[in-house]
């Protein structure tokens, strides 16, 4: 016979053992309870269930014992009143201190590698919002700048000093000045036991709104001998976010990475439990723009700064000189760069060529190329051709940027390509065709123009004689003052300069970069007419 749980649970009598079991495991909660309103310690409190644990004959573990003050800790603070629906939900929108890169009133944490430049970037920034800077390596600064506390055990007091006098924050006398209120250092140290973080909690209670930055978690935590590779690890952190918050302090939190970090994000670069970075409402990774080989110095100094969190992402390349901090731009559009400078490197073959003829073609006159083209010049089937341009596309080096027009003699309009990640200086051009024959241009009325004696060279192209008056496309506009210097092949096709025979440009394609002259082929200045075949 099958029995259900329902069925066991109503049979027979409670055994009186399970009685006193139950009652063993209450006594224990309510221990719990009681161990949480007189023991502020956290590693006390375990040792005092703990201990009651074995005086009562129910023997825990530090794990099981966690547990039970936990589940007191919550029988405590109650359940809080949630959000219902039909009410109006807060819609402020996310606070910066420093736009991009620290929020305001809540929980920020730096992780990078040693030396990299942590403390000095956030004295930097605190200078700059201090001395009145309406921003700081690109990115805003948002109101006046507050009082600032420095935990910064990990450094000794001396090193302090050289970071504050370089930011201006040392007045003549020596002392320390700016906004800084305090400074905790390796000598002079705080860490983050109940008490200092009981302490800090009235730093913050006595200045609301202040800015504390704590450098760094690990020289902060390290008397409490938590075991980094613990969920226990973010405890201090947490509780410490926990008392600020009331006072809308900032927390700007300094952490080391681990040593196999090489770009990535700060959570999976953090040392230790990924419960700190997940504590954080915003996450900050600073790392060398260019790792160094093994065994070798490092030469670039550039350090790429990302920020991943509950608000927006900020990439920024900036470099630590003598005199501070400097900004390089937008790190998004360098980081791609060198991404795309590595794909390019590797390139073999047919997609070297290709992918170099369509880089030739934009700097020479930000000349897009048709799929057609690339067909024609390197003797491909349209698909090979067309999986050529998508292998180069899948590889981040170039990108479509639009489509020919059909012309008079109708056919399919092909795809045109340039490098990715470029911006045409002008209007975009829009071709008509790869090639366009002379009958195209005579039915638009436009006739033979004098000087061009056509010689047939097959597929319908009549190559222009040299010393045949054209046009050029330069930055979606057509200009004259150039004549034709050889056009053997009408993708090549070369042009010198009315009167300048020795300045030529070449690599030309018939009616998209060149083309007949539609109206006096002469400038406005005088030309004599006989430069016009002087090669």
């Amino acid at each position: 016979m099958v029995t259900t749980p329902s069925d066991s649970k109503s049979t027979g009598p409670i055994p009186e053992s399970l009685k006193d079991h139950q009652d063993l495991l209450d006594k224990l909660d309510r221990y719990a309870s009681t161990v949480l309103c007189n023991e502020d310690d956290a590693l006390r409190q375990s040792q005092l269930l703990r201990l009651y644990a074995d005086e009562v004959g129910c023997p825990i573990n530090e794990r099981t014992a966690a547990i039970l003050l936990t589940k007191a800790q919550g029988e405590i603070a109650g359940v809080c009143v949630p959000r219902m629906r039909g009410e109006r939900m807060d819609t402020t929108p996310t606070p910066w201190a420093w736009e991009g890169v620290i929020m305001s009133g809540t929980f920020n944490l730096l992780v990078a590698p040693p030396k990299v430049g942590k403390s000095a970037l956030m004295v930097g920034m605190i200078s700059a919002w201090f001395h009145g800077e309406e921003s700081y390596l690109g990115q805003r600064l948002h109101g006046p700048c507050p009082k600032v506390f420095i935990i910064g055990t990990d450094q000794p007091e001396n090193d302090w000093h050289t970071l504050f006098k370089r930011e201006g924050l040392i007045d003549r006398d020596g002392n320390m000045a700016g906004p800084i209120e305090m400074l905790w250092h390796t000598g002079a140290p705080l860490h983050l036991t109940p008490e200092g973080i009981d302490h800090l909690g009235k730093v913050a209670e006595l200045n609301p709104g202040s800015l504390f930055l704590l450098d760094s978690y690990h020289s902060t935590i390290a008397p409490l001998g938590i075991d980094e590779a613990t969920s226990a690890f973010d405890g201090p952190a947490r509780k410490l976010a926990e008392v600020l918050a009331p006072h809308k302090a900032t927390l700007a939190m300094i952490h080391h990475t681990n040593k196999s970090v090489s770009g990535g994000n700060a959570t999976n670069a953090s040392r230790g439990s990924n419960a700190l970075p997940a504590a954080a409402s915003l996450t900050i990774l600073m790392n060398w723009f260019k790792q160094p080989l093994e065994g070798q110095t490092q030469s670039d100094h550039r350090v790429v700064l990302k920020t991943q969190g509950r608000a927006k992402g900020t990439t920024l390349l900036i470099e630590l000189q003598d005199d501070g901090w400097i900004h390089h731009g937008d790190g998004d559009s360098v980081l791609a760069a060198e991404s795309r400078q590595e794909a390019s490197d590797q390139l073999q073959g047919r997609q070297a060529d290709v992918f170099d003829y369509i880089s030739e073609r934009w700097l020479l006159g930000e000349f897009p190329v048709a799929g057609t083209e690339v067909s024609a010049n390197f003797n491909l089937d349209s698909s090979k051709c067309s999986r050529c341009l998508r292998g180069l596309a899948r590889k981040g080096l170039i990108e479509e940027c639009g489509q020919t027009e059909v012309g008079p003699d109708g056919g399919r309009p092909s795809s045109l390509y340039r490098p990715a990640g470029v911006s045409p200086s002008g209007t975009p051009q829009t071709p008509q065709t790869p090639q366009t024959t002379r009958a195209s241009y005579e039915r638009r009325g436009l006739g033979r123009l004098g000087g061009s004696e056509p010689s047939d060279q097959g597929g319908g192209f009549t190559a222009p004689v040299p010393g045949t008056p054209v046009e050029l496309n330069r930055g979606g506009s057509w200009s004259n003052g150039w004549v034709v210097s050889d056009a053997t092949n009408p993708n090549a096709i070369r042009a010198a300069k009315l009167g300048s025979p020795s300045v030529t440009i070449g690599n030309l394609r018939w009616d998209l970069d060149v083309r007949l002259c539609q109206s006096s082929p002469f400038k406005a200045e005088s030309t004599n007419p006989s430069d016009l075949f002087d090669f």
